[in-house]
């Protein structure tokens, strides 16, 4: 995962959502840019990431985006399902 609000912020979103995971802080948008996720519509100051999911094989090649069902970002309720979803239609296998 990774988000464009500080790591401060993230730590804080991990823990009230019980995520046992590690969250990408960008807060310079650097990374958000370079994968052309971030809102240029609109002035500096509101332009954040569109939460899309990148699925990037072994070899760091990205194999897939899922960019939900408008191409506006996938949707927070049914992420987990559809995560599962298409990792199960690229191959991969359950462990």
């Amino acid at each position: 995962m990774a988000s464009v609000d500080d790591a401060d912020t993230n730590k804080r979103f991990a823990t009230e959502h019980g995520g046992g995971f590690s969250i990408l802080s960008d807060p310079t948008k650097a990374t958000a840019k370079a994968y052309g996720v971030i809102r240029t519509d609109r002035p500096p100051e509101q332009q954040l990431a569109a939460r899309f999911t990148f699925y990037i094989g072994p070899d760091g090649k990205i194999a897939d985006i899922d960019k939900g069902p408008r191409g506006t970002g996938v949707a927070p309720r049914t992420a987990g399902e559809d995560t599962i979803k298409n990792l199960e239609a690229l191959g991969v296998k359950k462990k």
